[in-house]
């Protein structure tokens, strides 16, 4: 049995159990927000935080258009979350508040492309396309990191795509800029 001073280690380290993490150290914040919490609460974030950092540094470096301001927006989102974690763990889905703060980390760094199809889709339907199609993820692991099921996340891609297809790409996309 693993005891709660090893997990907030492993967090605060950036190891993922034997062998260690290429990133070691540079989680070290996370282990301030998680003291106090108890050993099942510090778990579940360690291994949240070891399934979904990338996907979020990845997600936020996309919608910025800058990897490294999207990695400090990603890690000032999950520093939150670990922050909330215990009431995260009361919510329907952790995934989705955590969701939510990185969304709201991003808002005021996104590219002109981002924010116009922000004007034209949901937000969760901006999200979705980037996932899927700039990002490379599967319905199943992007639907897990917004905390939506791979089916639902299929129906906001699919709404997402019909809405696009009647955009008048002329007016209302910055010209040359892909997502």
């Amino acid at each position: 049995m693993i005891s709660i001073r090893e997990v907030i280690t492993m967090v605060g380290s950036g190891q993922r159990g034997p062998g260690g993490d290429p990133h070691r150290g540079e989680h070290a914040s996370h282990r301030f927000a998680l003291s106090g919490t108890d050993a099942s609460a510090v778990q579940a974030y360690a291994a949240f935080y070891r399934d979904y950092a990338q996907v979020y540094r990845r997600y936020a470096g996309a919608v910025t258009g800058d990897a490294a301001v999207g990695r400090t927006l990603a890690d000032a989102a999950l520093q939150e979350l670990g922050a909330q974690w215990p009431h995260a763990l009361r919510s329907a889905d952790p995934c989705a508040l955590g969701w939510v703060l990185l969304r709201a980390a991003t808002a005021f760094r996104r590219t002109s492309t981002v924010r116009a199809l922000q004007c034209a889709l949901r937000p969760q339907e901006m999200d979705a396309l980037l996932l899927h199609y700039r990002l490379g993820l599967s319905a199943a692991r992007a639907g897990s990191a917004m905390g939506v099921s791979a089916g639902v996340f299929d129906l906001l891609r699919h709404d997402a795509l019909r809405k696009a297809a009647r955009l008048d790409w002329g007016l209302n996309m910055p010209r040359g800029i892909a997502v």
